[in-house]
Protein backbone atom coordinates (compact mmCIF):
# COMPACT_ATOMS: atom_id res chain seq x y z
CA UNK A 1 0.00 0.00 0.00
CA UNK A 2 0.98 3.45 -1.00
CA UNK A 3 0.60 5.86 1.34
CA UNK A 4 0.89 9.37 0.27
CA UNK A 5 2.48 12.51 2.47
CA UNK A 6 -0.98 13.99 2.55
CA UNK A 7 -3.05 10.99 4.44
CA UNK A 8 0.32 10.90 6.98
CA UNK A 9 0.16 14.47 8.29
CA UNK A 10 -3.94 13.67 8.33
CA UNK A 11 -2.79 10.79 10.60
CA UNK A 12 -0.67 13.57 12.99
CA UNK A 13 -3.53 15.73 12.63
CA UNK A 14 -6.18 13.43 14.13
CA UNK A 15 -3.95 12.41 16.97
CA UNK A 16 -2.76 15.72 17.80
CA UNK A 17 0.65 14.75 17.48
CA UNK A 18 1.68 17.76 14.91
CA UNK A 19 5.71 17.54 14.15
CA UNK A 20 6.06 14.45 15.76
CA UNK A 21 8.08 11.76 13.89
CA UNK A 22 6.12 8.67 11.82
CA UNK A 23 8.17 5.91 10.25
CA UNK A 24 6.61 2.83 8.54
CA UNK A 25 6.47 -0.35 10.65
CA UNK A 26 6.15 -2.91 8.12
CA UNK A 27 3.27 -5.09 7.60
CA UNK A 28 3.00 -7.36 4.76
CA UNK A 29 1.10 -4.50 2.57
CA UNK A 30 3.54 -2.00 4.23
CA UNK A 31 0.59 0.11 6.04
CA UNK A 32 1.42 -0.12 9.66
CA UNK A 33 3.56 2.85 11.13
CA UNK A 34 5.04 4.20 14.61
CA UNK A 35 4.34 7.69 15.84
CA UNK A 36 7.30 8.59 18.02
CA UNK A 37 5.98 9.94 20.92
CA UNK A 38 6.13 10.09 24.73
CA UNK A 39 3.78 7.24 24.34
CA UNK A 40 4.42 5.58 21.33
CA UNK A 41 1.29 4.76 18.76
CA UNK A 42 1.55 2.17 16.19
CA UNK A 43 -0.62 2.98 13.59
CA UNK A 44 -2.54 0.61 11.07
CA UNK A 45 -4.11 1.77 8.21
CA UNK A 46 -6.69 -0.07 6.24
CA UNK A 47 -8.36 0.10 2.51
CA UNK A 48 -12.08 -0.26 2.06
CA UNK A 49 -11.41 -2.29 -0.86
CA UNK A 50 -10.09 -4.61 1.13
CA UNK A 51 -10.80 -4.58 4.98
CA UNK A 52 -14.94 -3.20 5.86
CA UNK A 53 -15.03 -1.32 9.11
CA UNK A 54 -17.26 -4.25 10.19
CA UNK A 55 -14.43 -6.92 10.02
CA UNK A 56 -11.97 -4.34 11.92
CA UNK A 57 -14.23 -3.93 14.46
CA UNK A 58 -14.72 -7.97 14.77
CA UNK A 59 -11.29 -8.31 15.70
CA UNK A 60 -11.22 -5.22 17.97
CA UNK A 61 -14.16 -6.87 19.58
CA UNK A 62 -12.41 -10.35 19.61
CA UNK A 63 -9.00 -8.51 21.27
CA UNK A 64 -10.81 -6.88 23.66
CA UNK A 65 -12.68 -9.99 25.07
CA UNK A 66 -9.22 -11.76 25.35
CA UNK A 67 -8.01 -8.78 27.00
CA UNK A 68 -10.89 -9.13 29.64
CA UNK A 69 -10.27 -12.60 30.50
CA UNK A 70 -6.42 -12.34 31.02
CA UNK A 71 -5.04 -12.77 27.74
CA UNK A 72 -1.66 -9.80 26.95
CA UNK A 73 -2.60 -8.20 23.93
CA UNK A 74 -2.48 -5.64 21.96
CA UNK A 75 -5.71 -3.28 22.22
CA UNK A 76 -6.68 -0.28 20.11
CA UNK A 77 -7.07 3.88 21.27
CA UNK A 78 -10.45 5.27 21.34
CA UNK A 79 -9.35 8.64 19.87
CA UNK A 80 -11.41 12.31 21.29
CA UNK A 81 -13.64 9.79 22.75
CA UNK A 82 -15.36 8.74 19.67
CA UNK A 83 -14.50 5.41 17.91
CA UNK A 84 -11.61 2.97 17.15
CA UNK A 85 -12.65 3.69 13.57
CA UNK A 86 -11.19 7.09 12.15
CA UNK A 87 -11.74 7.93 8.56
CA UNK A 88 -9.35 9.68 6.25
CA UNK A 89 -10.56 9.32 2.78
CA UNK A 90 -13.24 7.55 1.41
CA UNK A 91 -11.16 4.49 0.45
CA UNK A 92 -8.94 4.18 3.94
CA UNK A 93 -8.93 4.80 7.88
CA UNK A 94 -6.80 3.79 10.72
CA UNK A 95 -7.26 2.00 14.34
CA UNK A 96 -4.19 3.61 16.69
CA UNK A 97 -2.71 1.09 19.50
CA UNK A 98 -0.66 2.20 22.10
CA UNK A 99 2.82 0.46 21.20
CA UNK A 100 3.31 -2.09 23.71
CA UNK A 101 6.53 -2.82 25.90
CA UNK A 102 9.44 -4.98 24.51
CA UNK A 103 10.63 -6.83 21.48
CA UNK A 104 10.09 -9.12 19.13
CA UNK A 105 12.10 -12.41 20.34
CA UNK A 106 15.92 -13.07 18.95
CA UNK A 107 15.59 -16.24 17.72
CA UNK A 108 19.75 -16.29 18.25
CA UNK A 109 19.03 -15.07 21.94
CA UNK A 110 18.94 -17.10 25.34
CA UNK A 111 15.15 -16.30 25.35
CA UNK A 112 14.75 -18.47 22.37
CA UNK A 113 14.00 -21.40 24.60
CA UNK A 114 11.73 -24.35 25.70
CA UNK A 115 10.15 -22.24 28.39
CA UNK A 116 9.43 -19.62 25.63
CA UNK A 117 7.79 -22.52 23.06
CA UNK A 118 6.13 -23.44 26.87
CA UNK A 119 5.06 -20.21 27.78
CA UNK A 120 3.69 -19.36 23.75
CA UNK A 121 1.59 -22.75 23.59
CA UNK A 122 0.14 -22.05 26.86
CA UNK A 123 -1.38 -18.62 25.73
CA UNK A 124 -2.61 -19.81 22.13
CA UNK A 125 -4.34 -23.04 24.26
CA UNK A 126 -6.13 -20.29 26.46
CA UNK A 127 -7.05 -18.24 23.15
CA UNK A 128 -8.45 -21.51 22.04
CA UNK A 129 -10.62 -22.29 25.16
CA UNK A 130 -11.79 -18.61 25.72
CA UNK A 131 -13.09 -18.85 21.66
CA UNK A 132 -15.73 -21.34 22.55
CA UNK A 133 -17.45 -18.88 25.38
CA UNK A 134 -16.72 -15.97 23.11
CA UNK A 135 -20.32 -14.40 21.69
CA UNK A 136 -19.73 -11.28 19.86
CA UNK A 137 -21.56 -8.96 18.08
CA UNK A 138 -19.28 -8.75 15.30
CA UNK A 139 -18.30 -12.28 14.05
CA UNK A 140 -15.22 -13.23 12.79
CA UNK A 141 -15.00 -14.86 9.14
CA UNK A 142 -14.93 -18.90 8.37
CA UNK A 143 -11.46 -19.80 7.36
CA UNK A 144 -13.24 -20.75 3.92
CA UNK A 145 -14.41 -16.98 3.38
CA UNK A 146 -10.87 -16.06 2.42
CA UNK A 147 -10.05 -14.82 -0.75
CA UNK A 148 -7.68 -16.81 -1.47
CA UNK A 149 -10.19 -19.72 -1.41
CA UNK A 150 -11.87 -18.54 -4.40
CA UNK A 151 -9.27 -17.62 -6.63
CA UNK A 152 -8.15 -19.65 -9.95
CA UNK A 153 -5.10 -21.58 -9.45
CA UNK A 154 -5.09 -22.33 -13.28
CA UNK A 155 -1.44 -20.38 -13.17
CA UNK A 156 -0.13 -22.70 -10.69
CA UNK A 157 2.63 -25.80 -11.81
CA UNK A 158 -0.03 -28.90 -12.52
CA UNK A 159 1.16 -30.44 -9.03
CA UNK A 160 0.79 -27.81 -6.61
CA UNK A 161 -3.19 -27.15 -8.21
CA UNK A 162 -3.56 -30.88 -7.54
CA UNK A 163 -1.97 -30.70 -3.64
CA UNK A 164 -4.22 -27.76 -3.28
CA UNK A 165 -7.55 -28.99 -4.44
CA UNK A 166 -6.81 -32.68 -2.27
CA UNK A 167 -5.96 -30.61 0.64
CA UNK A 168 -8.67 -28.52 0.09
CA UNK A 169 -11.56 -31.99 0.37
CA UNK A 170 -9.10 -33.26 3.58
CA UNK A 171 -10.05 -29.87 5.67
CA UNK A 172 -13.72 -30.09 4.06
CA UNK A 173 -14.20 -33.44 5.43
CA UNK A 174 -12.87 -32.83 9.23
CA UNK A 175 -15.61 -32.12 11.50
CA UNK A 176 -15.99 -28.66 13.29
CA UNK A 177 -16.99 -29.50 16.98
CA UNK A 178 -15.98 -26.30 19.42
CA UNK A 179 -13.59 -28.82 20.90
CA UNK A 180 -11.35 -28.74 18.03
CA UNK A 181 -12.54 -25.61 15.77
CA UNK A 182 -13.39 -22.06 16.89
CA UNK A 183 -11.42 -19.17 16.49
CA UNK A 184 -7.45 -18.77 15.89
CA UNK A 185 -5.22 -16.18 15.86
CA UNK A 186 -4.31 -17.39 12.11
CA UNK A 187 -0.65 -16.20 12.37
CA UNK A 188 1.08 -16.41 15.70
CA UNK A 189 4.30 -17.33 14.54
CA UNK A 190 7.14 -15.58 16.41
CA UNK A 191 7.11 -12.25 14.88
CA UNK A 192 3.37 -11.70 16.14
CA UNK A 193 4.16 -11.63 20.06
CA UNK A 194 5.62 -9.26 22.15
CA UNK A 195 8.67 -9.98 24.38
CA UNK A 196 9.21 -8.25 27.88
CA UNK A 197 11.31 -9.22 30.93
CA UNK A 198 9.56 -13.08 30.16
CA UNK A 199 6.10 -11.47 29.58
CA UNK A 200 4.56 -12.31 26.00
CA UNK A 201 1.89 -9.69 24.29
CA UNK A 202 0.37 -11.04 21.49
CA UNK A 203 -0.39 -8.94 18.40
CA UNK A 204 -1.98 -8.52 14.87
CA UNK A 205 -5.56 -10.62 14.82
CA UNK A 206 -5.74 -9.48 11.27
CA UNK A 207 -5.86 -12.74 10.52
CA UNK A 208 -8.05 -14.71 13.14
CA UNK A 209 -11.14 -16.32 12.20
CA UNK A 210 -12.65 -19.31 12.41
CA UNK A 211 -10.66 -22.69 11.49
CA UNK A 212 -9.53 -25.56 13.58
CA UNK A 213 -6.98 -25.39 16.43
CA UNK A 214 -4.44 -27.33 14.61
CA UNK A 215 -4.30 -25.34 12.20
CA UNK A 216 -3.27 -22.73 14.82
CA UNK A 217 -0.72 -25.18 16.33
CA UNK A 218 0.76 -26.31 13.17
CA UNK A 219 1.60 -22.49 12.04
CA UNK A 220 3.74 -21.53 15.16
CA UNK A 221 5.33 -24.95 14.38
CA UNK A 222 5.86 -24.23 11.22
CA UNK A 223 7.05 -20.85 11.28
CA UNK A 224 9.20 -21.63 14.12
CA UNK A 225 10.73 -24.95 12.18
CA UNK A 226 11.92 -22.01 9.50
CA UNK A 227 14.41 -20.14 11.28
CA UNK A 228 16.55 -23.40 11.06
CA UNK A 229 17.97 -24.01 7.78
CA UNK A 230 19.53 -27.36 7.53
CA UNK A 231 17.02 -30.26 6.77
CA UNK A 232 18.34 -32.59 9.67
CA UNK A 233 18.78 -29.31 12.76
CA UNK A 234 14.99 -28.38 11.27
CA UNK A 235 13.56 -31.66 12.15
CA UNK A 236 15.05 -32.56 15.76
CA UNK A 237 14.10 -28.30 16.21
CA UNK A 238 10.62 -28.76 15.60
CA UNK A 239 10.19 -32.45 17.82
CA UNK A 240 11.45 -30.05 20.79
CA UNK A 241 9.31 -26.95 19.73
CA UNK A 242 6.59 -29.40 19.64
CA UNK A 243 6.99 -30.90 22.85
CA UNK A 244 7.34 -27.81 24.42
CA UNK A 245 4.58 -25.65 22.83
CA UNK A 246 1.78 -28.61 23.63
CA UNK A 247 2.93 -29.11 27.09
CA UNK A 248 1.69 -25.37 27.83
CA UNK A 249 -1.21 -25.69 25.14
CA UNK A 250 -2.38 -28.13 27.11
CA UNK A 251 -2.78 -26.32 30.66
CA UNK A 252 -4.74 -23.50 28.86
CA UNK A 253 -6.60 -26.51 26.21
CA UNK A 254 -7.89 -29.83 26.14
CA UNK A 255 -5.54 -31.19 23.38
CA UNK A 256 -7.56 -35.05 22.70
CA UNK A 257 -8.80 -34.52 19.69
CA UNK A 258 -6.68 -31.41 18.01
CA UNK A 259 -3.26 -33.40 17.73
CA UNK A 260 -4.23 -35.50 14.97
CA UNK A 261 -4.48 -33.00 12.29
CA UNK A 262 -1.00 -31.35 13.50
CA UNK A 263 0.74 -33.00 10.39
CA UNK A 264 -1.45 -32.65 7.74
CA UNK A 265 -1.59 -28.27 9.14
CA UNK A 266 1.94 -28.11 8.96
CA UNK A 267 2.17 -29.62 5.25
CA UNK A 268 -0.70 -27.06 4.53
CA UNK A 269 0.41 -24.17 5.87
CA UNK A 270 3.72 -24.69 3.79
CA UNK A 271 1.79 -25.15 0.78
CA UNK A 272 -0.84 -22.06 1.77
CA UNK A 273 2.10 -19.93 2.45
CA UNK A 274 3.33 -20.25 -1.33
CA UNK A 275 0.21 -19.99 -2.91
CA UNK A 276 -0.29 -16.72 -0.51
CA UNK A 277 2.38 -15.37 -1.60
CA UNK A 278 2.09 -16.26 -5.24
CA UNK A 279 -1.14 -14.53 -5.47
CA UNK A 280 -0.79 -11.44 -3.35
CA UNK A 281 2.73 -10.20 -3.36
CA UNK A 282 3.93 -7.93 -5.93
CA UNK A 283 6.75 -9.54 -7.91
CA UNK A 284 8.33 -6.64 -9.59
CA UNK A 285 9.05 -5.48 -5.72
CA UNK A 286 10.77 -9.14 -5.41
CA UNK A 287 14.27 -9.06 -4.94
CA UNK A 288 16.60 -12.19 -6.04
CA UNK A 289 16.59 -13.63 -2.72
CA UNK A 290 12.86 -13.65 -2.46
CA UNK A 291 12.67 -15.04 -5.51
CA UNK A 292 14.71 -18.13 -4.96
CA UNK A 293 12.77 -18.51 -1.89
CA UNK A 294 9.62 -18.84 -3.48
CA UNK A 295 11.17 -21.07 -6.66
CA UNK A 296 12.94 -23.21 -3.77
CA UNK A 297 9.24 -23.45 -2.00
CA UNK A 298 7.36 -24.58 -4.85
CA UNK A 299 10.34 -27.41 -5.83
CA UNK A 300 9.52 -28.78 -2.08
CA UNK A 301 6.02 -28.81 -2.60
CA UNK A 302 6.32 -30.70 -5.76
CA UNK A 303 9.13 -32.95 -5.43
CA UNK A 304 9.01 -33.94 -0.98
CA UNK A 305 6.17 -35.91 0.20
CA UNK A 306 6.26 -33.75 3.75
CA UNK A 307 7.99 -30.32 4.93
CA UNK A 308 9.32 -32.00 7.51
CA UNK A 309 10.85 -35.18 7.43
CA UNK A 310 9.12 -36.69 10.52
CA UNK A 311 5.67 -36.85 11.79
CA UNK A 312 5.61 -34.89 15.56
CA UNK A 313 2.37 -37.23 16.22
Amino acid sequence: MKVDQSVINQILDVLDHHGTDIHLLGGYFNNVYEITSEVPIVVKIFNREFNTEQEILSEIEWTQFLHENGVNVSIPIIINGESYINNLTNDLFFVAYEKVKGTHIDINGEDWNEQLFKQWGKGMGTMHSLSKKYKGKYKRPEWNEHKIYQMSMDSFNSRIKEKWEQCLKNIKSMGKSEEFYGIIHGDLNHHNFIYDKGEITYIDFGDSEFNWFAYDIAIAIYHASQTIKDRARRDQFASIFFDSFIEGYSIGNSVNEILKHVDFFVDFRHLYSFVYHHQFSQKDQLNKQQLKYLEEMEQTIINEKTYLGISLV
